[in-house]
This record gives structure tokens, C-alpha cells and sequence, in this order.
């Protein structure tokens, strides 16, 4: 019986985040399944795109930020 691997197996799998059954059987199929295998790929690219995309705030904002914190009371 073939098994179906959902895109929450994949970002699961990405994530490290299978058991270890479950992880040995979707690298098999990514092995013989093409599509399966392309969806895989296309997933890593978006979390290394997002991870590139999770920057830190310019010292311009940072600083406004600490600016405003200044001005606002602690205690109404």
C-alpha cells in the first residue's frame, strides 16, 4: 500500500519534525516520486526564503522606538 504525503508531512519533514518511521518512509518516496519530490524542493526554497527575510529592525526605527518609550509614563 502506497502511502500519501500531505504539504504538512513535507513542512513537517523540512522542519525536522516526523518520527523517525514516518521520515524514513516519505525519503523513500521522495526517492521514486517525482512530483512529491519537486513539491519538497519548492517548500525548501520558501523556508530559506523566509529565513532570509527574518531581518533585524534598521537602528532608525530602533531608535525611534527607544525615542517614544522615553515620552510614555510607566504608570498612568
Amino acid at each position: 500500500m502506497t502511502k500519501t504525503f500531505t504539504h504538512h508531512d513535507l513542512v513537517q519533514y523540512l522542519y525536522n519534525e516526523l518520527p523517525k518511521k514516518q521520515r524514513l518512509a516519505l525519503e523513500e518516496a521522495l526517492m521514486v516520486d517525482q512530483d512529491l519530490a519537486e513539491c519538497c524542493a519548492d517548500l525548501l526554497l520558501t523556508q530559506l526564503s523566509l529565513e532570509e527575510a527574518l531581518t533585524q529592525p534598521s537602528e532608525r526605527v530602533t531608535d525611534a522606538i527607544i525615542s517614544y518609550s522615553k515620552t510614555v509614563p510607566l504608570h498612568p
